[in-house]
């Protein structure tokens, strides 16, 4: 993402969020398209996809300027687009004989037909069992798994760890919710959400996955203090954040 400030002598009354996003014209030069989002913010940001590039900007920026600033950044632009494409190409799709990236381990992916849902893996497949399999069948049942999995585990270990640290109180349920762009959630109220999907990440990935959650119930934010809690549960943690930065793509279904 890139970005940078400017200012405006514009009155106030120009600066209402008037948020809309349309096609970028005359930048047919340029070896991509982009799109522009206008709201009342600060600076110009730019947000790469694997097949999108968003300019988010100011309600005062012309759209000479927003270009100029595209135009400076196409190499970044280019090698953002060249990396989510390569992510985009590691997404999970199921078929047989295809590959999952469980646990840190690169598996080929076997339909067996069976009159069971089940999932069995071995040290080099991730046997997927049911009737009349197909991707879209296949992925049905591993998100049952996924989701059945999730909720033997992370109730249990997320209250272990509130109590532990002493705010068993202020936990008060924890939820399942595959989301967009978030791994886990947690409320003022006390609920915890997870993405079951985290089920995928390696054992150590999750766990940091809850020591952050929970440590959200002593601290509302990402201040020094609460990096400083989830480091004396989870002294590795920085690890396991390169980890999901680098790989979480692979465990998207």
């Amino acid at each position: 993402m890139r970005q940078f400030m400017t200012h405006s002598n514009q009155p106030d009354q120009y600066a209402h969020p008037t948020e809309g996003m349309r096609p970028q014209g005359g930048s047919s030069e340029l070896p991509y398209t982009y799109t522009i989002v206008r709201a009342r913010r600060k600076t110009m940001v730019v947000h790469v996809r694997h097949d999108n590039v968003e300019v988010r900007a100011p309600l005062f920026v012309s759209d000479a300027q927003i270009k100029d600033f595209v135009v400076r950044h196409t190499q970044w632009i280019l090698r953002k687009l060249e990396h989510k494409a390569g992510q985009e190409a590691q997404r999970l799709a199921l078929s047989d004989g295809g590959s999952i990236y469980y646990k840190a381990r690169t598996l080929t992916v076997c339909f067996v037909s069976d009159s069971c849902d089940d999932i069995v893996i071995t040290d080099k497949e991730f046997r997927i069992h049911g009737r009349r399999l197909n991707a879209e069948t296949a992925a049905k049942i591993l998100q049952r798994w996924l989701l059945m999995q999730a909720r033997a585990l992370l109730p249990a270990r997320t209250q272990a760890l509130a109590s532990y640290l002493q705010v068993g109180s202020k936990l008060k349920e924890v939820v399942f919710r595959k989301t967009k762009t978030k791994w886990g959630h947690c409320t003022s109220s006390g609920r915890i959400q997870f993405n079951w999907l985290i089920m995928m990440a390696p054992d150590a990935v999750i766990d940091y996955m809850i020591a952050h959650e929970v440590s959200h119930l002593l601290h509302m934010n990402h201040s020094r203090r609460f990096w400083s809690l989830v480091e004396s549960v989870c002294p590795d943690y920085r690890t396991y954040v390169k980890w999901l930065k680098k790989h979480e793509h692979r465990l998207w279904i």
